[in-house]
């Protein structure tokens, strides 16, 4: 079943509905006011990906990148790849970035 969001006419205040495909909105009042004078919204949606296909996405990335150019794009690179595979590696890889940030200039290439 969908949900759909409104912003009710009479009190302004947006609210979700959670309804069969079947039902009609409009005969649903606002739960904060009580009115039936609501208009639909066009309401944000995201896509769910499995943990298979945000690492399939990552290792796809990974075969269209050349050599990185910095160490700042590696950088981006390797903290995405944690966020796809839900491993929590930031204080671990804050602290190997900045130990090797301190031996270089920012913006150096890659060696």
């Amino acid at each position: 079943m969908p949900i759909y969001e409104f912003r009710c006419q009479s009190c302004h205040k947006k609210f979700e509905l959670l309804l069969t495909l079947s039902e009609d909105p409009n005969q649903t009042p606002c739960p904060h006011c009580g009115s039936q004078n609501h208009q639909k919204l066009v309401s944000k949606f995201r896509r769910l990906r499995s943990e298979d296909d945000r690492i399939d996405h990552i290792a796809d990335k990974l075969e269209a990148m050349d050599q990185p150019e910095s160490t700042g794009e590696m950088r981006e690179f390797i903290k995405e790849m944690g966020r796809a595979t839900d491993d929590d590696m930031s204080a671990e890889l804050e602290e190997m970035f900045e130990a090797d940030l301190e031996n270089e200039t920012p913006g150096d290439p890659i060696e």
